[in-house]
Order: structure tokens, then C-alpha cells, then sequence
């Protein structure tokens, strides 16, 4: 699992997360319904193996993340869950906020 140094944006959080929304929107209509449904699979398995504080799928241009912020794993079924995604060519990075796992167009 990669880690990733993050800095906190300050006052830009709040435009940074329009930006982000609006970008999300524009991107998710690129992907194909079988693409959505493995974003959707990855979104239901964290949620199953994790607590967090929020869970969501961005759809950027040349990939997905599901991103769970302040994630912890419930029990042993998490690390089992993270080991399926890079089994299934899934990048998963560990950062400060939580977890994402990236899903490749």
C-alpha cells in the first residue's frame, strides 16, 4: 500500500470541493454502466470492511476512486478486502484522511 504526503488547503477547501463536484459530474458520463457497477462493488466492500467518516466515488478522467475518509477496519475481513483489490489490478493508497482505491479506465 502507497503512502501519499497531503497538506491541508485552507481556505481553498471550499472552491476545491465545487471544482471537484462539478468535475466528478462531468466525468462520470465517460464511463460505462460495467464501469460505474465495479465503483459501486468497491464502494459496498469498504463500506462492509470499514468504519469511516464518509465514503464516496469520484469519477476523474483516466481512472475512479472510491475514497473512504477515516477509515478503520472493522475486523480482519479488511486487510482480506484491500489484498482482492490489488489482486484485481486495483491501486489502493493509504493517505492521512483514509483510504482510496483506484479503479483504471
Amino acid at each position: 500500500m502507497q503512502e501519499l504526503d497531503t497538506k491541508d488547503a485552507g481556505q481553498y477547501a471550499r472552491y476545491a470541493a465545487m471544482d471537484a463536484q462539478r468535475r466528478n459530474s462531468n466525468n462520470k458520463s465517460h464511463y460505462t454502466q460495467d464501469e460505474i457497477r465495479r465503483a459501486l462493488s468497491v464502494r459496498d466492500l469498504l463500506d462492509t470492511a470499514f468504519r469511516y467518516k464518509s465514503l464516496y466515488i469520484n469519477y476523474r478522467k483516466k481512472f475512479i476512486a472510491v475514497k473512504a475518509e477515516g477509515a478503520q477496519a472493522r475486523d480482519s475481513i479488511a486487510r482480506d478486502v484491500l489484498k482482492l483489490f490489488e489482486t484485481n489490478g486495483y491501486s489502493v493508497v493509504s493517505t492521512p484522511q483514509g483510504i482510496i482505491v483506484r479503479i483504471d479506465k
